[in-house]
């Protein structure tokens, strides 16, 4: 969805622009609102990511499949800034989903390097029940591209309409074959925001520069996962808004241990 200049300008949606784009992440699973970042804002924090990835690469091998890697960020400026972990048009659309008592529970990024392959098609999340009964969303995810997402350099292939409300024990790779997908093609510094249930996979990175991305997940706060713990220093929490608070809160603060278990 492409925003008006007010929309950008004042980091807040017209009321039928959110409507419609709740309808989407309910309706399609997924929506992209492009180009909401400040553009310096998003060399900061591509600069200082490609500064981590590139230590992170060459210590350790590609863990979400070839040339491709999964990767925890620091909760330290610049990835904290207000603009990103509590965008006011993000939060606009996983408020009205999952409830303003939500929790984010997720920092990190997956990035495929050149001559990266496919990904098996998958859903991100388990389902609340085996037996395959529908429920309302309980978990969103976030993803902030730091470049251009295009057709050579891995954008994420996603399949809309309906594959986020599909029951358990489907053989996703057999059925994804014939069934519509579609390629998320989007400029530097958009946003977009996802039902964790849809189906998607990785594609191969044919351009000679990693493809990098922020990630975050937002859920309802009663939900648990295995993802580690965001380890959060009581200075940095102390000086975070009281909505960042809110969201972080059951993260590991200063010392503590583990609050969700």
């Amino acid at each position: 969805m492409k925003l008006s200049s007010e929309e950008l300008e004042h980091q807040e949606l017209k009321p039928e622009t959110l409507d419609l784009a709740i309808q989407q992440v309910r309706v399609n699973g997924y929506v992209v609102f492009e180009s909401v970042l400040d553009e310096n804002l998003v060399d900061t924090l591509r600069f200082h990511f490609m500064e981590l990835l590139n230590e992170y690469v060459a210590k350790t091998d590609s863990n979400r499949g070839k040339n491709r890697y999964q990767m925890h960020l620091p909760f330290d400026k610049p990835f904290i800034n207000p603009q990103v972990i509590t965008n006011p048009i993000a939060l606009s659309v996983t408020d009205a989903i999952i409830g303003s008592d939500c929790i984010c529970h997720y920092l990190a990024s997956d990035t495929p390097l050149p001559k990266s392959e496919y990904q098996h098609v998958h859903s991100d999340i388990h389902r609340l029940f085996p037996n395959g009964e529908t429920t309302p969303p309980y978990s969103i995810s976030m993803n902030i591209p730091l470049v251009d997402f295009n057709q050579e350099n891995g954008a994420m292939e996603v399949w809309p309409g309906g594959t986020h409300l599909m029951p358990t024990g489907i053989n996703m790779s057999q059925l994804s074959k014939t069934m519509h997908s579609e390629l998320v093609l989007m400029p530097v510094g958009s946003l977009l925001i996802r039902d964790m249930r849809m189906w998607h996979r990785g594609t191969p990175n044919r351009s000679d520069a990693a493809r990098p991305n922020m990630a975050f997940i937002f859920s309802r706060y009663w939900f648990k996962t295995s993802y580690p713990p965001i380890e959060i220093t009581q200075e940095t929490y102390d000086s975070l808004s009281d909505r960042a608070k809110q969201l972080f809160r059951h993260e590991q603060i200063g010392n503590g241990s583990d609050p969700r278990f």
